[in-house]
């Protein structure tokens, strides 16, 4: 079906790859003494989130600095978190972090959107890669290729540059650690199956070389009707201790991945008056026979790191990535409460070619008496945009292509595609910003932040995008204060306060009537107060917050438009506990309430998409009478949220159930672990927000799903 040549060799990548892993060969087995002390550990994922403030967190214009000296509320998602709950998805990632809900799902178009604290990210901006910034249209990244996951919530322009207020989701590479080769298989709903190597070594005079390969193949049937994956990642990460003053690391990702007869999220235009309809089955797939989404992606990061003394640092990095992307897509338009449904269909071609290079230089000193720790850097970005929209060809829509039924489903005809790709130029985003921080020890218990940030942006749109959108230039401050208060060494409270920037680069979509018109970016604000804090065997977090965010909505005329602000108001929760030495608990609670304001046609209305409130909770059970088995289960409420700014219509709420299990042993001097795990394990039926814009689009929540995967460590 997919017709786009490939831009990369995949044969020569692969073929590199495989060359890597058999590098390796000679060094691979873990020695004996430690497989079986350390292979038979069995994962405790509450364990970890006891310990995260401690972790190092890369905070940007921030630099590294552990969780708990950072003002601002973190969450971290460590790889033995995804491999127990077999992450796969934007969804499964966040299941158990009340403040992030998800507006796509893996298997239908636009599953990249999510929000957090009831704010949609921005696929330009709010992505990175070790700290660099990545398109991440496709949405759903290699999770193989990842040691771990980090979420910073709310306002976050002074730490990387615009961005949606919501955060930024930074994916931290795998890195060679020691000899070892693992590899494992796996099967999902409906029948898609998997198979993952991860490699890795180290060489060298003292080790002073590392190397780490993943390798992996997905193929099958999804649970949706008639739907299907095929997916191939490979990875590379390289270290190389060039002095014993200066680091060099390379990462190369590389992604390619087919969604077949992709259903899209559905538009509701039906008379405000009508109640939305009945939910059906999640497997439920309203695609159009042939349509797919196809995405290409490549991110090569490489970076120096020099020492220059004990107090000083420079750190230089640059990043290139490149997302292809081609699909025929469907939208599908809901007509009434009996599930009639309207369908378009459209064709597409388009590239975004993204690079990025960021110096950064962290010392401290004292003046004073007073100790500082200066974070100062420059970066530079720009993201270009190639689409078919132009040229001889020209992107092909087909309105009302056919008709539908929620509950009857019709012999919908099979879409044929026609469109070549024909790309040209259709704009170029740049980004240019320089900061500087200073975090000051007033004394053993009090620590200051002032920090400044100069963001410069600049959009060039090419001559046949000139008639619906203009060249736009502006140049912003983003400023940021904060301060903490640190009466022993497990407890922090703080104030922090930040102004963000955000550049929209993406056009309006196809459903509205203004499609193809870029917004302005956007301006906000956030005040946070929060409080970090931990003790033997148990950890606790809280914030109270207030983001001030100018609002996108849609007019009744279906324009989708700025207008005055949103504010969002909440309060979060967070804390894990060990009952006992085999039974521990995590819990997240988020309270919100987001309403527009200072807005003619929506004035108090409550933020379309923005959930009142939000809770998780989950176990893990070490069962001491078989040594290596470990139960976790857990759920997610999902509070209720308006459809859109009008608020004609609510989603309703509800709950989501998973559960896993995990079985650590050894077989012939291998350790070898059986990994079972199943989302929406009671099979609920639901209605789910489909649009970050709060334009009144619903999709269908996700069945039941069940996976398996046996791993081996060689």
């Amino acid at each position: 079906m997919k017709t786009t040549p490939p831009l990369f060799n995949k044969q020569k990548l692969v073929l590199a790859c495989c060359a890597a892993l058999s590098a390796t060969g000679h060094s691979t087995v873990f020695a004996q003494e430690e497989t079986s002390e350390k292979e038979l550990e069995v994962i405790s994922v509450v364990g970890h989130k006891i310990t995260e403030f401690e972790q190092q967190n890369d905070g940007g214009a921030l630099g590294k600095r552990a969780i708990k000296d950072t003002p601002f509320s973190v969450d971290v998602i460590s790889l033995e978190d995804m491999e127990i709950r077999q992450v796969n998805t934007l969804n499964s990632l966040f299941s158990r972090e009340a403040s992030v809900s998800v507006d796509g799902s893996a298997y239908s178009s636009f599953g990249d959107t999510i929000r957090v604290r009831g704010l949609p990210l921005d696929y330009t901006q709010s992505f990175k890669v070790n700290g660099m910034s990545i398109n991440s249209f496709s949405g759903e990244l290699p999770y193989e290729a990842f040691e771990q996951v980090t979420l910073i919530k709310g306002a976050t322009g002074f730490m990387y540059g615009m961005a949606a207020p919501g955060g930024i989701v930074n994916y931290v590479t795998k890195r060679a650690t020691s000899d070892a080769l693992s590899a494992n298989v796996g099967w999902r709903s409906d029948s898609v199956f998997s198979g993952h190597i991860d490699a890795s070594t180290r060489f060298g005079s003292e080790d002073a070389y590392g190397l780490r390969v993943n390798l992996v193949k997905e193929d099958g049937d999804t649970y949706l009707d008639d739907g299907g994956i095929d997916r191939e990642t490979a990875s590379i990460a390289l270290d190389a201790a060039l002095t014993d003053n200066v680091l060099w690391t390379v990462d190369v990702i590389y992604s390619d991945r087919l969604v077949e007869n992709s259903w899209n999220r559905f538009t509701v235009s039906m008379d405000s008056a009508e109640p939305l309809p009945d939910t059906v089955d999640g497997s439920r797939n309203l695609a159009v026979p042939g349509t797919y989404d196809g995405y290409t992606n490549m991110i090569a990061i490489t970076g120096l790191e020099w020492n220059i003394d004990d107090n000083w640092q420079l750190k230089l990095d640059y990043d290139y990535s490149k997302n292809e992307t081609s699909w025929i897509k469907s939208l599908n338009y809901l007509l009434n409460s009996d599930g009639d449904l309207s369908i378009l269909t459209y064709e597409q071609y388009f590239d975004v070619d993204y690079d990025q290079i960021q110096g950064v230089l962290t010392g401290s000193f004292t003046t004073g008496g007073l100790q500082h720790n200066i974070v100062a850097g420059a970066a530079f970005q720009e993201a270009t945009t190639y689409r078919n929209d132009g040229g001889e060809y020209g992107r092909i829509v087909t309105r009302n292509y056919a008709t539908n039924n929620l509950y009857e489903q019709a012999d919908v005809p099979t879409y044929v595609p026609t469109l070549q790709k024909d790309l040209a130029l259709a704009w170029v985003d740049t980004q240019r910003s320089v900061f500087i921080s200073d975090f000051i020890a007033l004394n053993n218990e009090w620590e200051l932040l002032v920090g400044i940030r100069s963001n410069e942006i600049e959009h060039e749109v090419s001559e046949y995008f000139s008639s619906s959108q203009d060249d736009y230039e502006d140049t912003a401050v983003s400023p940021t204060y904060a301060l903490m208060y640190k009466p022993s060494a497990s407890t922090t409270y703080y104030a922090s306060y930040v102004e963000s920037f955000e550049g929209q680069t993406s056009a309006v979509g196809e459903e509205y009537a203004n499609a193809n018109e870029l917004l302005a970016p956007l301006e906000s604000s956030q005040y946070e107060l929060g409080v970090k804090t931990s003790g033997e065997g148990w950890s606790l977090s809280a914030a109270v917050f207030e983001i001030e965010q100018g609002a996108t909505l849609v007019t009744e005329e279906n324009y989708l438009i700025q207008e005055g602000v949103t504010l969002y108001q909440g309060i979060e929760f967070s804390g894990a506990y060990e009952i006992t030495q085999n039974l521990s608990i995590y819990g997240d609670a988020m309270f919100l309430d987001a309403e527009y304001d200072k807005t003619t046609s929506n004035q108090g209305n409550d933020v379309a998409g923005a959930p009142d409130q939000q809770f998780t909770l989950q176990t893990n059970y070490n069962v001491e009478a078989i040594p290596g088995l470990t139960l976790n289960l857990g759920g997610k409420f999902h509070g209720e949220a308006a459809l859109n700014a009008a608020n004609a219509w609510e989603v309703p709420s509800y709950t989501l159930v998973y559960g896993g299990v995990s079985y650590a042993t050894q077989i012939d001097n291998h350790a070898v672990t059986l990994i079972g795990s199943v989302d929406n394990l009671l099979d609920e039926e639901y209605w789910a927000v489909g649009d970050s814009y709060g334009g009144g689009n619903l999709r269908i929540g996700e069945p039941r799903t069940v996976a398996l995967k046996v791993k081996v460590d060689f």
